[in-house]
C-alpha cells in the first residue's frame, strides 16, 4: 500500500534521520571553521613574535638595519608573502622583492598586516607583511599543495549517509513488529464489521497497542453477547407474542366453526389473553422509554413507607390464595424524591416476583428504612432462591430461573428488567442477594436528593 503505515513510518525515521544529520554537519562545520580560525590566530601571534624577536635581535647586533635583507627574506620564506621592513620613520630598510629599499612606505593601505619590531630602547621599526608572493615580480608561484586526504565536509556527508542507511534498515525492521499488531487488529475489525464476532486481535504485547487489543477484544465480546440477547429478545418476544394470539385465534375460529359456545367462560379466557398483550405491549413501551433515555418523570416528594404499603396491598388477596404471609415493616417515615407512580411500580413488580416464587404457606416481607443519604427498599421471600450461576442474568429480558416455567406462573420476562431501569432512571441502585433453598432478597437503594437528567 502506498500509504500504509509502515511506509509512512520509514518516510518520517528518514526526514528526521536526514534533518538531524544535516544539522549536525553544519554545526560541526561551523566550530571546525571557528576553531580552525583561532588556532591559525594563535599560530600567526606566535609566527609575529618569533620573527620580531629575531628581527630585533639582528638590530641589537649591528645596532643598525645594515645587512638586515637576509632576516626579511628568511621571515617572507616563513610567511609565504611578501616581507619589508621599515624603521622609525617608516622608511624602508629591506624587501624580499628588492624593490622599496629607501622609500617611504605608503600607511593608507588597509590590506598589508603590521607587525611592530621592539626592543630595549622601544619601537625600532616594524614589519609589513604584504598579500603579493615573495621573490621578484616575474617569479611564478609554486605550485599549491593539494589535501592527501577527505575533506571534513565528504567526511561528514559520509557519515550522514551510514547512519541513514543503518536507520533505515533498524526502522524497517522494527516498523514491522510495530505494524504487524495493527494490521492483525485491522483484520479483526473487518472481520466484526461482517458480523464475525468470534474475530479476536492477537494482545500478547503489554504496550498501548497490545492494551487497544484487548479493548477491542472486549468491545467484541460485549458485541458478541449483545447479538446474542437481541436474538434471543426477538425469539421470546416472538414465543410470547405468538401464544396469546394463537390463543385468541384459536378461540375465534372456534366460536365461527360452531365447534365453542361462545358463553361467557370464553369471554373471560380471550379477555385474559389480550389483557396479557396489553401488558406485554406497556412493558415493552416502558423498558424501551427507560432505555433511551426518553422516559418521563414526575419527580416529587415520596413516602417510601406509604408506597410499600400501598402496592403491597394490591397483592393481599393474590397471597392469601397461595396461604403467603405478605408482611410490610415501615418503622419510620422516608422521604425521597422520585415518581411516586413508577416508583410504585417497582415495588409491585418485586413483590409478584416474591409472591409467585414461594411456596405455598410461606412468607413475603417488604421493609422501607432509611440510608447515608439514601432511601433503601427491601423485598425478601423464603422461595427456592437463585443459584449462582443465574444471579448476573436475573434483570435481563426474558429470562427465567425454571426455564420450564410457563407464562401463567413466570410472568412475561420483563418484570425485573423494568424495575432495574426505573431505578437507574432515578439514579439508584437494584440488586439480589440469594442462594438456593434461603429465599431470594430484593434491595432498591434510592438518593434522597436527586435530579433528573435533562
Amino acid at each position: 500500500m502506498v500509504y500504509s503505515l509502515r511506509l509512512k513510518i520509514l518516510l518520517s525515521m528518514v526526514v528526521v534521520i536526514l534533518i538531524t544529520v544535516g544539522l549536525i554537519a553544519f554545526m560541526s562545520h561551523r566550530a571546525a571553521n571557528a576553531e580552525i580560525e583561532r588556532a591559525q590566530v594563535r599560530e600567526d601571534n606566535r609566527r609575529d613574535h618569533r620573527l620580531s624577536v629575531m628581527v630585533a635581535r639582528r638590530y641589537a647586533e649591528r645596532r643598525s638595519w645594515f645587512d638586515a635583507q637576509p632576516v626579511v627574506e628568511s621571515a617572507g620564506a616563513i610567511y609565504g608573502r611578501r616581507v619589508l621592513l621599515t624603521d622609525r620613520e617608516g622608511v624602508v630598510v629591506a624587501d624580499t622583492n628588492n624593490t622599496m629599499q629607501g622609500r617611504r612606505l605608503d600607511g593608507r593601505r588597509r590590506d598589508r598586516k603590521v607587525v611592530p619590531v621592539v626592543g630595549p630602547e622601544g619601537q625600532l621599526g616594524a614589519l609589513v607583511v604584504s598579500p603579493e608572493s615573495p621573490g621578484p615580480p616575474e617569479a611564478p608561484p609554486g605550485p599549491a599543495l593539494e589535501p592527501t586526504g577527505p575533506s571534513l565536509n565528504m567526511l561528514l556527508v559520509m557519515s550522514g549517509l551510514l547512519a541513514t542507511g543503518v536507520a533505515v534498515g533498524l526502522t524497517f525492521f522494527l516498523s514491522r513488529r510495530v505494524v504487524a499488531p495493527v494490521e492483525s487488529l485491522a483484520q479483526a475489525a473487518q472481520r466484526v464489521a461482517r458480523r464475525d464476532f468470534t474475530a479476536r486481535a492477537p494482545s500478547k504485547s503489554s504496550d498501548e497497542v497490545g492494551e487497544l487489543a484487548r479493548r477491542f477484544n472486549d468491545m467484541v465480546g460485549e458485541l458478541a453477547r449483545t447479538e446474542e440477547v437481541r436474538r434471543n429478545m426477538v425469539a421470546d418476544l416472538a414465543h410470547e407474542l405468538r401464544t396469546p394470539l394463537t390463543n385468541i385465534s384459536a378461540y375465534l375460529e372456534g366460536i365461527s366453526d360452531g365447534v365453542i359456545e361462545p358463553n361467557s367462560e370464553v369471554w373471560d379466557l380471550m379477555q385474559g389473553e389480550t389483557a396479557l398483550l396489553t401488558r406485554l405491549i406497556e412493558e415493552l413501551q416502558d423498558l424501551a422509554l427507560a432505555e433511551s433515555g426518553r422516559l418521563q418523570l414526575q419527580v416529587e416528594d415520596c413516602d417510601l413507607g406509604q408506597l410499600t404499603r400501598a402496592a403491597v396491598s394490591a397483592f393481599q388477596q393474590q397471597a392469601q390464595a397461595k396461604e403467603i404471609v405478605l408482611e410490610v415493616l415501615s418503622p419510620q417515615q422516608v422521604s425521597v424524591q422520585g415518581d411516586g407512580q413508577r416508583l410504585n411500580q417497582v415495588i409491585r413488580n418485586l413483590v409478584s416476583n416474591a409472591i409467585t416464587h414461594s411456596p405455598q404457606g410461606g412468607r413475603v416481607t417488604v421493609s422501607s428504612e432509611p440510608g447515608d443519604g439514601t432511601g433503601r427498599i427491601v423485598v425478601q421471600d423464603t422461595g427456592p432462591g437463585i443459584p449462582a450461576e443465574d444471579l448476573p442474568h436475573i434483570f435481563e429480558r426474558f429470562y427465567r430461573v425454571d426455564k420450564s416455567r410457563s407464562r401463567a406462573t413466570g410472568g412475561t420476562g420483563l418484570g425485573l428488567t423494568i424495575a432495574r431501569r426505573l431505578v437507574e432512571a432515578h439514579g439508584g441502585e437494584i440488586s439480589v442477594e440469594s442462594e438456593e433453598s434461603q429465599g431470594a432478597r430484593f434491595i432498591v437503594d434510592l438518593p434522597r436528593a436527586w435530579t433528573p437528567q435533562a
